[in-house]
């Protein structure tokens, strides 16, 4: 019994291992991307452009330029709430920004790393903001880190698909 068994997972590992080793010459080979150090400083910079524009449009509560950056299906989450997802409840929570006067008085990120795979872009790093509303006028400054999932679009553009950040400290202590 042990033999029949032992030779059946032999034949089984030598069948296989043909297999895998012995590929048709005439198939094309599947080419995998690979990042060079030139690909990932060009999404760097394409990054940091875009973070730039962002950036630049909270400070001025643009939120309609915001959300042309966003992917139809995003979802944000944030410390402390709910996850938001796809483009309408954003613009939901965005609205509710301006009931509240929400203001941006600074509004910046670090990218710390980078990865990429097929059409995803990954970016982790640290941000910074301060803001004030309607009812805090003076500004309250928050801290952390965050963690973005961008999608290559057919355009070579790039859209936000998944972020979360997390505070860098516990506001209600």
């Amino acid at each position: 019994m042990f033999y029949k068994i032992f030779l059946t997972a032999a034949f089984i590992f030598i069948f296989v291992s043909l297999f895998v080793s012995c590929e048709n010459q005439n198939t094309p080979k599947e080419i995998k991307e690979t990042t060079t150090v030139d690909t990932a400083i060009i999404i760097r910079e394409k990054l940091e452009a875009t973070c730039s524009i962002l950036h630049k449009a909270m400070l001025e509560a643009d939120y309609e330029k915001v959300l042309k950056y966003y992917a139809d299906d995003i979802i944000i989450s944030a410390d402390f709430q709910p996850a938001v997802k796809g483009k309408t409840a954003i613009r939901e929570s965005y609205e509710k920004n301006k009931k509240l006067e929400i203001k941006y008085h600074s509004f910046d990120g670090k990218m710390e790393d980078i990865w990429v795979s097929g059409d995803k872009v990954y970016d982790r790093g640290t941000f910074g903001m301060s803001l004030s509303y309607k009812d805090h006028p003076k500004p309250l400054a928050y801290y952390g880190s965050y963690f973005t999932i961008w999608q290559k679009r057919n355009d070579d553009s790039l859209k936000i698909k998944y972020v979360i950040w997390n505070l860098g400290f516990n506001p209600c202590d």
